[in-house]
C-alpha cells in the first residue's frame, strides 16, 4: 500500500467546524490516522476569499510531499481546485461523483452558492483569475472530466454539460466506457466524492441528498475501474454533514478511501 497523506480542511463557506465542515475530522476518526488541518491565510473569513485561500495553502501542502498519495477530507468541494493544483494538472483527469453539478458560474447561479461552481472553476469558467492565485493551478479540460451520479441538476447546468460536451453518467449507469475513453488521453485522475452522490437510503450525508443517487457499493466499483485504468493522483471526499447521518455514510467514506488506497 502506498504512502499515503491526510489533508482536512474544516471549513464550509469560509466558517470553521460548522455544518459540512464538522465532516473532515469525523470522517478522519472513522479511518482511524492522524492528518495536516489546512487553514487560510487570513484571519478574516467570507466565502470566495476564505475558500481560495484554503485552495492555495492546499495546493503548497500537496506539492510539498508527491511521494505520497493525497486523501483530501473538506467541508466543500472546491478543496478539489487546490488538490489538482498541488498534484499537477499534466495528464490529469477527473471523475466528479456528485447529487450537484456544481457547474453553475456567477451569471447562472440562483443561489450564489460558491460550491455550486466549483467544477466551473475546475474546468476554467469561472473565477479566472482567482484561480490563478493557486499555484500549479491550470484547468482541465472539458474532454477529461466525467460527472457522475448527478441527480439534482439545475437546467442550466444540464445544458451546459451537453454543450461543452462534459460526459455524465446517471445513477445505475456504467462509468467504464467514459473512463476508458480519458485514460486514452490521461493516465491520472482526480476521484472527488461529494458524499451526497449517495442515494438516501444508504444514509444522508448533509441537508440537500436526497433520492436518484448511488448505493455505496457503485461508488466502489468506479473507484476500482479507476484504480484499474489510472493512477490515481488523490481523492477528495467533501460535502459531509455529520448531524445527518446515522454512521453509515462516514462508514461507507472510510471504504471508499480505502479502496482507493488498497488498489492504487
Amino acid at each position: 500500500m502506498p504512502e499515503s497523506s491526510l489533508y482536512l480542511l474544516r471549513y464550509d463557506s469560509g466558517h470553521r467546524d460548522q455544518r459540512m465542515g464538522a465532516g473532515p475530522d469525523r470522517i478522519r476518526r472513522e479511518l482511524g490516522v492522524a492528518g495536516e488541518e489546512i487553514e487560510p491565510e487570513l484571519p478574516w473569513r467570507s466565502e470566495i476569499s476564505t475558500s481560495f485561500q484554503l485552495y492555495r495553502q492546499l495546493a503548497k501542502r500537496i506539492a510539498a510531499t508527491p511521494e505520497t498519495l493525497p486523501i483530501v477530507l473538506a467541508g466543500n468541494c472546491g478543496a478539489s481546485i487546490g488538490t489538482a493544483a498541488g498534484v499537477g494538472v499534466d495528464d490529469l483527469g477527473v471523475i466528479w461523483f456528485d447529487a450537484h453539478g456544481d457547474f453553475n458560474t456567477p451569471e447562472t447561479s440562483l443561489s450564489g452558492y460558491l460550491d455550486g461552481m466549483c467544477l466551473s472553476v475546475l474546468t476554467g469558467r469561472c473565477f479566472v483569475p482567482l484561480a490563478a492565485t493557486i499555484p500549479g493551478f491550470a484547468p482541465i479540460p472539458f474532454e477529461n472530466t466525467v460527472h457522475v451520479g448527478g441527480h439534482a441538476l439545475d437546467q442550466s447546468e444540464t445544458k451546459d454539460f451537453h454543450r461543452l460536451d462534459v460526459a455524465r453518467i446517471p445513477a445505475g449507469g456504467d462509468v467504464r466506457p467514459v473512463l476508458e475513453s480519458i485514460a486514452a488521453r490521461t493516465s491520472r485522475i482526480l476521484v472527488h466524492v461529494d458524499l451526497d452522490v449517495l442515494d438516501v437510503q444508504y444514509g444522508r450525508a448533509n441537508q440537500y441528498a436526497c433520492s436518484g443517487g448511488l448505493s455505496p457499493a457503485e461508488v466502489e466499483n468506479a473507484l476500482i475501474a479507476c484504480t484499474e485504468l489510472f493512477d490515481v493522483a488523490a481523492i477528495v471526499l467533501a460535502s459531509y454533514d455529520p448531524s445527518y447521518d446515522d454512521g453509515r455514510v462516514a462508514a461507507a467514506a472510510a471504504r471508499f478511501v480505502e479502496i482507493v488506497q488498497r488498489n492504487r
